[in-house]
């Protein structure tokens, strides 16, 4: 198994951050925040770590990039004719790309250079204004974010595809989505989920299990599994999906792309009836037709495990109170704990394949 660069795993997290601080500093509670000027700050952040993290993708697959396309890139010449270049190599091996997106690429590349060393480059000021940014980087806004976000996503695809054709037919993430403007049930449940694990580091530091304690925690718990899991987790299919993903660690068929990159939860199990999507499917997941529908729900079913069940605090916590004795809501909790340890096992799972990482042998016993 191959080992993932330094930067391509660091610029990977710095913009996934970049993406969930969006959200989180819009719609937190207690703040009050000036749009204009965050959205131009973000939007400076990520043409900046964009550009690192594409010219880091170019460099590693270079290495790998037997029709030397990737190579034009790295010519001495001005960036206009090394886009062109660029262009031409991928649209001589059959890569089809828009070139739209690589110009505008080179614009955010520009603007990056302009951010970077705090100086106008007037040679490029009417390139960066033909391909949709301003030339003052405090008018930058979310429509240039949205922009941004989709070049990188296709750029990605573009450069990936120099090792797999296939790439090019599926549908990557390439839009953002519109952040609420106010405070809602789902930042609610994060406040819920902090709540427990104050609780359970309480304990953690000696404080005494009261009743009211228990009861608090279980309410806790009971509201975020009706905002946060009930309609989004199947229960009862729980063990099959476990079962499914472990198997693929312990085998390590992984897929031979980066997972996170297919948006997995738009496709519908219909599509997967098309001959030739399929195939591309097999190749891609390194699996036989008849496993990837499986797969699928069980990926998406793991994500969400993942991103509703963050740790073990449930089963921590309540592990605690079940062990008093004579603890009246001993059954209770005992239910609680044996599904909540299923779904953070389901969603360790998740990140396990995800990340490609072999897991510990409690969790890929079968």
């Amino acid at each position: 198994m191959k080992k993932i660069s330094e930067f391509i795993d660091t610029y990977s997290d710095d913009i996934l951050y970049l993406i969930t601080l969006r959200d989180s500093h819009l719609t937190h509670p207690g703040k009050q925040v000036y749009k204009p000027l965050f959205e131009a700050s973000l939007a400076r952040l990520f043409c900046i770590i964009m550009v690192g993290s594409i010219e880091s993708m170019l460099e590693n697959w270079r290495k790998k990039d037997k029709n030397d396309i990737l190579s034009a890139y790295f010519q001495k010449a001005s960036n206009e004719h090394r886009i062109e270049a660029l262009i031409k190599n991928f649209k001589s091996n059959d890569i089809e790309v828009d070139e739209e997106i690589l110009k505008q690429y080179l614009a955010i590349k520009y603007l990056r250079n302009t951010i970077i060393h705090s100086n106008w480059n007037r040679n490029n000021v009417k390139f960066i204004e033909q391909y949709g940014f301003p030339t003052d980087t405090r008018n930058l806004t979310n429509k240039h974010l949205q922009i941004m976000y989709s070049v990188n996503s296709e750029m990605m695809k573009y450069i990936a595809s120099t090792e797999h054709n296939t790439f090019m037919q599926m549908e990557f993430r390439t839009e953002l989505p519109e952040y609420q403007k106010y405070f809602n049930k789902y930042q609610f449940m994060g406040f819920l989920w902090n709540n427990l694990e104050k609780i359970d580091c309480e304990l953690i530091y000696g404080s005494t299990i009261t009743k009211d304690m228990i009861i608090e925690a279980m309410y806790d718990w009971q509201l975020y599994k009706y905002i946060a899991i009930d309609e989004y987790i199947d229960y009862d299919q729980i063990d099959v999906y476990t079962n499914i993903l472990q198997k693929l660690i312990k085998n390590k068929q992984f897929s031979t792309i980066p997972i996170g990159v297919l948006n997995l939860d738009k496709i519908e199990s219909d599509e997967l009836n098309n001959t030739e999507y399929i195939k591309y499917f097999e190749q891609m997941l390194n699996m036989t037709q008849k496993e990837i529908i499986p797969f699928i729900e069980s990926y998406k079913q793991g994500k969400r495990c993942y991103d509703r069940v963050k740790n073990n605090t449930i089963s921590s916590l309540f592990n605690k109170f079940a062990n008093l004795d004579k603890c009246e809501f001993k059954d209770k909790l005992e239910v609680e704990i044996k599904m909540a340890s299923k779904m953070f096992l389901l969603g360790r799972l998740y990140y396990d394949y995800s990340e490609k990482k072999i897991a510990t042998n409690s969790r890929v016993s079968g």
